[in-house]
């Protein structure tokens, strides 16, 4: 089988099991899909750029085809045979503004899901040509309280996970609005979030137990093993990590996992530090420790994204920040080398203009009812 390339994006695909370590690596930017290939000497250049008028934030690969699927914050969906050459394929996708998306085969049918803001999701089974909408989402509990504590106001669906074993399963974080798990392929939902604070960015499923759940949020960082009815804090572990979301685990040594974010919400960085860290544990979040090998003394940018390959015993970490740098791991994220720099930011909606001075969220007159909604929930974190 052709080795393909694995893709780095905050709202897409993160962890790849392969049988030899892909050599191309397309990221997600403000500035369009970028590939980067691998040198006969190690190093890693910078080979073609596609969508470049496009801020682009979710990247999968279609498991069946081959084929990739970009999602745009300006014009949903795009696809391409090559990653280089793309084609909108929005049709049905109602919502032009994609934050991620997740694809899964079920015998020779791919299904694919997009999340958008407003909170929203979407299917298309004919590999992107139509869309339709999956309502229930937007009927499950506590979907009247979903907002974003900054303008447009609106909660968003910033990652979705399939079950490893079961395509029907899904999950789906909503910022801020809460962890949702739907059993009959995104037809109805039930809320997983009781007695958290409900601003959930990122899921992650054991690949041999599924009952353990990893959620990153805004608050806090947690692990469930039963299913998601309840939850236990990490938080204490992993104290530098106030604002977690990039988190990878080994596929094929699962209790090996990676976990990145800023000392705080993204209202701290306008100083022009996120002051992030990326921790690792080898005992499936018992114990963490810091990577610190090759890293910057303080690491300014906010890292939106991570991702891992694995093949055997070997693997590398990917990690794309809001400087437009990529770094790299070999050894399971204990040292770091930059592998590419100057590209457009890697980042979520506006988090790479906020941290460049960009965007000044300071006289931002924020509605009453988010207020109150925002008090309620640190009365939930409480």
């Amino acid at each position: 089988a052709k080795t393909m390339s694995i893709c780095l994006s905050p709202g897409g695909s993160s962890i790849y099991r392969v049988d030899t370590l892909s050599r191309v690596l397309h990221v997600a930017t403000q500035g369009g899909v970028v590939e980067l290939a691998e040198q006969s000497d190690g190093s890693w250049r910078e080979s073609a750029r596609g969508l470049d008028e496009h801020h682009v934030v979710a990247l999968v690969r279609d498991p069946l085809r081959g084929d990739l699927y970009a999602g745009t914050h300006d014009a949903g969906v795009f696809s391409s045979a090559d990653g280089r050459r793309w084609h909108a394929c929005s049709e049905g996708l109602e919502i032009d503004n994609v934050f991620s998306l997740a694809c899964v085969a079920r015998g020779d049918e791919l299904r694919l899901y997009a999340g958008t803001e407003p909170a929203a999701l979407f299917e298309s089974r004919d590999f992107g040509r139509h869309w339709r909408r999956l309502g229930g989402l937007e009927q499950a509990s506590g979907a009247e309280t979903w907002m974003f504590p900054a303008p447009p106001f609106l909660g968003h669906v910033k990652v979705i996970t399939i079950h490893p074993h079961n395509p029907d399963c899904i999950y789906v974080a909503v910022e801020q609005g809460g962890l949702y798990r739907s059993d009959d392929a995104g037809e109805t939902w039930v809320e997983l979030t009781a007695g958290m604070p409900n601003d959930a960015h990122r899921v992650v499923l054991h690949p041999d137990n599924p009952e353990r759940l990893y959620l990153c949020n805004g608050f806090f960082f947690n692990r469930s093993d039963d299913g998601g009815r309840s939850w236990d804090e990490l938080k204490h572990k992993t104290d530098k990590i106030g604002y977690a979301d990039p988190l990878v685990f080994h596929p094929n040594k699962p209790e090996v996992m990676l976990v990145a974010g800023a000392f705080a919400t993204p209202d701290t960085w306008v100083k022009g530090s996120a002051n992030s860290s990326i921790a690792r544990t080898g005992d499936g979040g018992d114990s963490w420790a810091y990577a610190r090998g090759g890293l910057p003394q303080e690491i300014r940018p906010s890292i939106e994204a991570m991702c891992i390959q694995a093949a055997g015993e070997q693997s590398r970490v990917f990690a794309g920040n809001t400087d437009g740098e990529v770094w790299m791991s070999a050894d399971e994220g204990e040292h770091w080398q930059r592998i590419a720099e100057r590209l457009p930011p890697v980042s979520k909606c506006f988090h790479a203009d906020l941290i460049h001075g960009k965007l000044d969220l300071s006289d931002v007159r924020v509605p009453e009812e988010i207020r109150e909604l925002m008090a309620q929930m640190a009365q939930r974190s409480a």
